[in-house]
């Protein structure tokens, strides 16, 4: 634990002297509460502003400096991000997945996350008639690998370089066609289902939960409807080749439904919303060798049943909660020894609390179960050294995990996310639940404490 906190002290100092350099720089444009302008919204998380008098999207189109002039009236927007950040855990363990079991946050070294860049050109949902747009997502750094189009092959799939820890993903570029209220896009695009969302800004916390990474898509390849049925409730619908795949849809024969329902209040302080992805999820296809551990990766396989459902409701004039429950069942698969039917399901709850403009603070309370051990093996090393028993034997567990963290924004341009978390596990069967500091051929440890930290520029 000594060296856990020397190893910290002395990272810490290094990352200290770059974030001095580049939050002076910043510092220079702190801005107070903004005046709102028009443009396109700062992406941020959805937290609750009326103690502000105002609304969150109020306060996302506030004062901000942008590459492009958004007051020049181009219907074409562009713009993007930079995001960096360290993670480090109390084994002290400097390898490059030595934070597994923490998806995206595996490495505990100085990190780029995100360098995103994006244009779009918005098609009008709200006014009678037809329009078209279009968006596009460029992304490079540590994240690339993890939003690539890892489920299949083809499209940005093969997008790394060195070890496998950085490179580059175009998770986004699809076409968008409105008729009066009535929308559809058709491309590759994110995925409805869950609350948290890959791209940095969105998110409260620095690191991410366990159903967002191993119970749920990232993206989708396809089709997607959507129609508001009246001023409080939307629909949506409509069909995907199953999860992070790219445009060669013949490659594994997945054939998905995707869709769902949301309710939001009209003064917007509560919404419900439950998604759903089934159908045929594959063949089992097994393409070129990636992922972390660098063997062959074999596509999903049988048929699959995903639903999220995500309850947002703001609370007084401070306070927002939100409340996550996934369930997800995979039947027919051969990816699993001695069982052809698997599952996973999760509970996720969320506390936030407004302090001012400048200061925000949240807690995250996660329960992820992989009674199959078919989803979190982040360091791949259950499936290179079984042990002589099943891998399923090595992988069942329960997860636990808490995360208290801090936002501190400056102005729209920067921000600044740190976190505590503490992570455990109970195994099942002949598993004893180590399931943390990876070592070799072996995870060593059954809980895991991380400290850490992020800063957020948009332009």
């Amino acid at each position: 634990m000594v060296s856990f906190w020397k190893y910290l002290l002395a990272v810490t100092r290094m990352f200290r002297i770059r974030m001095f350099v580049f939050c002076g720089f910043l510092l220079v444009g702190t801005a107070d509460p903004p005046g709102f302008a028009q443009g396109p919204p700062t992406p941020q998380p959805v937290l609750n502003w009326e103690f502000e008098n105002t609304t969150a999207e109020e306060v996302s189109r506030g004062d901000v400096w942008t590459l492009q002039d958004r007051t020049a009236g181009s219907p074409i927007s562009y713009g993007g991000w930079f995001s960096g950040g360290l993670t480090v855990n109390n084994w002290g363990n400097t390898s490059m997945l030595g934070n597994s079991q923490l998806p995206f946050n595996n490495d505990p070294h100085l990190n780029v996350n995100q360098g995103w860049l994006w244009a779009e050109k918005e098609a009008d949902t709200e006014n009678d008639g037809v329009y078209w747009g279009f968006h596009v997502d460029l992304i490079a750094g540590c994240d690339g690998p993890d939003t690539e189009a890892f489920g299949g092959p083809g499209w940005d799939s093969t997008w790394q370089w060195g070890s496998g820890q950085y490179g580059a993903a175009v998770p986004q570029a699809y076409v968008q066609l409105a008729i009066d209220r009535f929308s559809i896009i058709i491309g590759r695009f994110f995925t409805i289902l869950g609350y948290e969302q890959v791209p940095s800004p969105y998110n409260f916390f620095y690191s991410h939960d366990y159903t967002m990474a191993y119970g749920e898509p990232f993206t989708h390849t396809g089709l997607l409807c959507e129609y508001p049925l009246t001023e409080t409730i939307t629909l949506l619908g409509g069909w995907t080749n199953g999860w992070d795949q790219g445009f060669q849809f013949a490659a594994n024969g997945s054939s998905t439904f995707l869709g769902g329902i949301q309710y939001q209040t009209p003064d917007e302080r509560t919404s419900v919303m439950w998604t759903v992805t089934t159908g045929y999820w594959g063949k089992g296809s097994t393409i070129h060798s990636g992922g972390v551990g660098g063997g062959p990766t074999t596509m999903s396989d049988g048929n699959i049943y995903d639903q999220s459902f995500v309850w947002q409701q703001m609370l007084g004039r401070n306070w927002t909660y939100v409340f996550q429950t996934d369930l997800g069942l995979n039947q027919g698969t051969a990816q699993a020894q001695g069982n052809t039917n698997t599952q996973w399901y999760s509970v996720v709850n969320y506390l936030f609390y407004n302090f001012n403009y400048h200061w925000a603070t949240g807690i995250r309370c996660e329960w992820f179960s992989d009674p199959q051990g078919v989803r979190v093996d982040r360091a791949d090393l259950n499936q290179l050294n079984a042990q002589g028993q099943s891998i399923p034997g090595l992988n069942r567990a329960n997860y636990w995990a808490i995360t208290l963290g801090l936002n501190y924004r400056t102005n729209n341009n920067f921000r600044l996310r740190p976190e505590i978390r503490y992570d455990w596990a109970n195994g099942m069967g002949t598993n004893p639940g180590r399931r943390f500091d990876p070592l070799g051929n072996a995870y060593r440890g059954v809980d895991l404490w991380t400290l850490g930290m992020d800063a957020i520029w948009l332009f």
